[in-house]
């Protein structure tokens, strides 16, 4: 509203005498008109839908100081538009480029989690340094080969390097730790480490992120829930990694009750005779139900053409089953292969690397990759050969822990699978490779993860079957397939 000064003028020669004061006044006016009022530093929220403002001018370095807004998802598959996102830095047309190679290589190939990171990104100007670093790498990047690290591409280098400053420039102030901008930025250092597999770096970096999670309260006290997700996943792909508890509690959005209806009958029946059979297993009954719930859920939706494209759904899913997983507390093995424990205590242990397995053969059919997948194979090669281990003992539990495993191995190095899992046919009367493999299905199964590797599995059972049948006629003792059969380890 304007602001009223009133000059008394007795008669017109009056407005010379006052013409000073009357220009002061409008002249102080027309500078408040032309002031613009200084953009408060304030909170970027990401993942929420809302109007977003502009983006703020730009400093020295080209970050831009962003005023408060509420980040809209960006959706690159339905907009081509890219100059209508609210960019954290100022934009030149070389990363445009990167941004536009970003949106046109989506069309023909998929990369779980890109558009996340792409919301997560655009809310800090380290955050998006990252995300075209990345976009760097991806562009030289040959199909079918590792993702290689940002020092082999200069372009990307570059980009890694002004992240990595800012991060480091921010780290020194402690206005700059109360956001969640470093978080998100930091987040972007641990998302790349986890997809090249550089574990080492990996802890180094989620060292300092959860230092600083922990500061604000914890991981339900971030205000984003895209930003709660994401940090679970990365904090799962370690402990996956290093067959450690995980770092975080299971975020409230995650998908922890699934309606099985009546899936899980067989599993419930064998779960109810475990107090009976073998005490030692008691403890694993949740980790395998929370299993059976991720392949139920999945075999009820599988069959949507964008079910295997939807890596947030797929990250609340898998999470709570990988926690009852990894939480489980480890067992020595007792030394006394007469102890009533033994047999239950490597059943325990072989129940437990299959179930992370199972959950790894899923991450890799949803296009995110399992660097864990080899060392649960090689901790279950050396639980199977365990020596004097009765797999009688919930038999039908073993057979799907041992068949699940196989499925995952090359031919060579699942002959000792292949033994074990005729032995405990053996005592369950089964004859076929596809009697076997139907217990297996009732159990836990995702059709979906299969691919034709069951029926060469039944294929081997049964040569072997064949031919254990005529060597017996003979009295000669059936080959193994093995040349020599790894030494065992006795603890995991």
């Amino acid at each position: 509203m304007p602001d009223f000064e009133f000059v008394n003028l007795e008669n017109p020669g009056d407005v010379k005498r006052h013409s000073t004061k009357i220009r002061r006044h409008v002249m102080k006016d027309i500078g408040k008109a032309r002031r613009k009022p200084r953009p408060k530093k304030r909170e970027v929220v990401i993942g929420e839908t809302g109007e977003s403002s502009s983006s703020g001018a730009a400093s020295g370095d080209g970050e831009r100081v962003s005023p408060s807004r509420v980040l809209s998802h960006p959706n690159p598959r339905a907009d081509d538009n890219i100059h209508t996102y609210v960019y954290p830095v100022a934009m030149d047309e070389e990363r445009m480029d990167l941004v536009r190679f970003v949106i046109d290589e989506a069309k023909s190939a998929y990369r779980p989690f890109r558009f996340t990171w792409i919301t997560m990104g655009l809310s800090d100007a380290a955050a998006w340094y990252i995300t075209l670093a990345n976009a760097a790498l991806y562009r030289d990047f040959k199909a079918g080969t590792k993702k290689p690290e940002f020092y082999t591409n200069s372009d990307a280098m570059k980009w890694y390097t002004k992240s990595l400053s800012s991060i480091t420039k921010r780290l020194q102030d402690p206005a700059e730790t109360e956001g969640e901008g470093l978080v998100v930025a930091i987040t972007g250092f641990v998302c790349h480490d986890a997809s090249v597999g550089t574990f080492d770096r990996y802890r180094v970096h989620m060292d300092g992120l959860q230092h600083i999670i922990n500061k604000k309260g914890g991981l339900e006290a971030l205000s984003s829930p895209l930003l709660k997700v994401m940090i679970s996943w990365l904090d799962l792909a370690g402990a996956t990694y290093f067959n450690v508890k995980p770092r975080f509690s299971v975020p409230d959005n995650a998908i922890k009750v699934v309606d099985t209806g009546n899936d899980c009958r067989y599993l419930e029946r064998l779960l109810q005779s475990w107090d009976a059979e073998c005490p030692a297993l008691g403890d694993i009954m949740s980790a395998m139900k929370a299993t059976a719930s991720v392949a139920n859920y999945i075999n009820q939706r599988s069959n949507s053409p964008d079910f295997w494209t939807d890596d947030v759904t797929m990250a609340r899913l898998l999470g709570p089953a990988f926690h009852e997983v990894l939480t489980l507390e480890g067992r020595p093995l007792p030394n006394d292969t007469s102890d009533p424990q033994y047999s239950g205590t490597a059943a325990r242990e072989a129940f437990r690397r299959a179930a992370l397995v199972f959950l790894a053969a899923i991450k890799i059919r949803m296009g995110a990759g399992a660097y864990e997948m080899e060392k649960h194979l090689e901790a279950f090669r050396q639980i199977s050969q365990l020596p004097l281990v009765d797999w009688g003992v919930i038999p039908e539990l073993n057979l799907w822990a041992h068949i699940i495993s196989a499925m995952q191995e090359e031919t060579p190095s699942r002959a000792w699978h292949v033994l074990t899992i005729v032995d405990i046919m053996g005592t369950m009367g089964l004859q076929t490779g596809n009697q076997a493999v139907d217990i297996a299905r009732g159990i836990i199964w995702v059709d979906a993860i299969d691919d034709g590797k069951s029926t060469l599995l039944c294929r081997e059972i049964d040569n072997y079957l064949a031919a254990s049948t005529a060597q017996q006629t003979q009295d000669i003792p059936p080959s193994t397939n093995a040349d020599a059969l790894p030494e065992i380890i006795e603890d995991w």
